[in-house]
């Protein structure tokens, strides 16, 4: 066995010899295709320097990923001292170490092509020189290990390289075709080696949600789009999300780069213009607009989008208003959009531009073109009461549109026990306010009543303040004080306990009122309605002395109708 293994050992080297005595022609080719890095940062200043090579005929380079940590800028010069800037990171593997990035060609661009070729073990793999390096002659490695992982190879090799500097360097076979990418090795002096599978740098895709990664993360580098248009429209969308700015100023630039023909681009860079500079960017913004409905295939999603953007801008900042920058350009915008293509989205948008603007007849048609389509909803059905309520139309006109909202929200399919579901509570509370406001109060209790069924347990405090109040309008009286106290239960405010106070002396019950209201004098002495209700339940009970100077209190504090109890009970 050991005779064996030398006579192996004796083969490899001889092998070695050979291979590196006799360099193919298609190996010294390879060595144009090689290149120098130097990575720079923010200033300008030198951080990292290495090798790389070339790969395809688009323009792109391969190299390791460490060499673009911190780096704003790079260039690389390839063997023949041709210096190329890089532009753009196309995709990246931190754990790998394997970057792979953009870079103009000429007529002297010189490429590996990256062919469905692996290695096996013992074979040799040829490690070529440095561009830089005066000699044509590389070094040869050997394959000791091939381990698969997701249909690429992980190769483990083994021989003595002239040079330190591995990482991101090209290994080929006898033939001249590219294999592996090297990786750092982990210490000076190390014989065994270790390099990644060159499909695998090819395979590195910037996708929709890349964004995310760590790995692309950690880079400042520019970054390229995905290279298929609804993958980019994606990671533009979640690139608008991050905190620098700037570094999504420059995914907007590389998108319109890429995607000259595509509108989103022109749209993203307008809504970030007006976010950071506002009426400085207006001009800017409008340019953008144009040129978005210039390479817009669908112009009617332009349209709408400038509407948002004028709407949106000067809700929030009014300063902005100013000729052709105002609701009304964003109103026009929108009924171009809807003329193009009358979609339930466009109207709904007007809908809500016109209520702003208080035109509350022309919101309403909007707010029903919606209802009358495939997309009619509760919540359009309540947006067009909302604004005809502000229309002036009658109520039951107004009901009927809110019944709608109710029955769209929970129907009666959903309904278990004639019971309401949780969904439809919203608008069940709205349609109770809403016939509360116009007078019908018993039919508002009604729906509270389906309110509180709809929600159970989860009715609040404030439910119950509200419902009392409109029972205590109403003559509902004992409802009214299960409901305060239910609201105190929940909740014991002072409020709550000055309605009741407030109910009971209503209802004559002064004893009752009296207890209550003597609790909050003593908490709030400087509080005129308690001191005038506290008042008012003494010289009912026929304690003059003491009401006289509860009432006096009250009338120091600003409350008028205290004069008047003091002269009607203790004068």
């Amino acid at each position: 066995m050991k005779r064996f293994y030398i006579l192996l050992l004796s083969c490899i080297v001889g092998l070695s010899v050979h291979a590196a005595n006799k360099i193919s022609k298609p190996l010294k080719e390879a060595h144009k295709a090689t290149c120098a890095i130097m990575a720079y940062d923010e200033n300008g200043a030198l951080i990292h320097s290495g090798q790389g090579f070339f790969i395809g005929e688009k323009g792109e380079l391969l190299t390791a990923y460490e060499l673009f940590r911190n780096a704003a800028s790079a260039v690389c010069v390839d063997a023949a001292g041709i210096s190329r800037p890089i532009e753009k990171v196309v995709g990246a593997n931190e754990l790998y170490n394997v970057i792979r990035l953009s870079v103009p060609t000429d007529k002297k661009w010189h490429a590996l092509d990256v062919d469905s070729i692996v290695a096996v073990e013992g074979e040799p793999l040829y490690l070529l020189p440095t561009s830089t390096a005066k000699n044509n002659t590389g070094t040869w490695l050997h394959v000791q290990k091939v381990e698969s992982s997701n249909g690429f190879n992980y190769y483990t090799l083994s021989g003595e390289p002239s040079v330190s500097d591995l990482a991101g360097r090209p290994l080929l076979n006898e033939e001249g075709s590219l294999v592996a990418v090297m990786q750092s090795s982990s210490e000076a002096g190390d014989s065994i080696f270790y390099a990644m599978d060159a499909r695998f740098g090819t395979s590195l895709r910037i996708q929709a949600l890349t964004l995310n990664e760590p790995a692309y993360q950690q880079l400042v580098f520019p970054k390229a789009m995905p290279e298929d248009l609804g993958q980019a429209k994606v990671y533009l969308f979640v690139a608008a999300s991050q905190k620098d700015k700037e570094e999504y100023r420059r995914t907007i630039e590389s998108f319109i780069d890429q995607f000259p023909d595509a509108y989103d681009g022109y749209m993203s860079r307008a809504s970030l213009s007006l976010q950071q500079e506002g009426a400085a960017d207006i001009e800017s913004a409008k340019r953008d607009h144009q040129k978005a409905l210039e390479v817009a295939e669908n112009k009617d999603e332009v349209y709408f989008e400038i509407s948002k953007q004028i709407a949106s801008s000067i809700q929030a900042d009014s300063t902005l208003i100013s000729e052709g920058w105002n609701t009304e350009q964003a109103i026009e915008n929108a009924r171009e959009a809807i003329a193009l293509r009358p979609l339930s989205a466009y109207y709904r948008h007007l809908g809500e531009l016109l209520f702003w603007d208080k035109q509350y007849a022309e919101a309403k048609d909007a707010y029903l073109a919606v209802c009358h389509s495939a997309e009619g909803d509760a919540e359009s059905y309540y947006n067009a009461a909302v604004v005809s309520e502000q229309a002036g139309d009658s109520l039951a006109y107004i009901v009927a549109l809110m019944d709608s909202a109710v029955l769209l929200s929970s129907p009666a399919s959903a309904m278990k026990d004639g019971k309401h579901t949780y969904q439809s509570a919203p608008y069940i509370y709205q349609r109770a306010m809403l016939k509360a406001r116009h007078g019908s109060l018993r039919s508002a209790v009604a729906d509270l009543n389906l309110y509180e069924d709809a929600v159970g347990a989860s009715a609040t405090d404030q439910f119950y303040y509200v419902r009392e109040q409109i029972e205590t309008s109403t003559k509902m009286y004992q409802q009214a004080l299960d409901d305060i106290d239910k609201a105190i239960e929940l909740n014991p405010q002072p409020i709550y306990l000055l309605e009741k106070a407030t109910l009971n002396i209503r209802i004559n019950r002064v004893d009752e009122a009296l207890s209550i209201l003597e609790g909050l004098t003593a908490s709030f002495p400087e509080d005129a309605d308690c001191n005038r209700m506290l008042g008012y339940c003494l010289a009912v009970k026929g304690d003059k002395k003491r009401a006289r100077t509860y009432l006096e209190k009250a009338i120091l504090l600003g409350d008028e109708n205290a004069e008047n109890i003091l002269k009607h009970y203790c004068e």
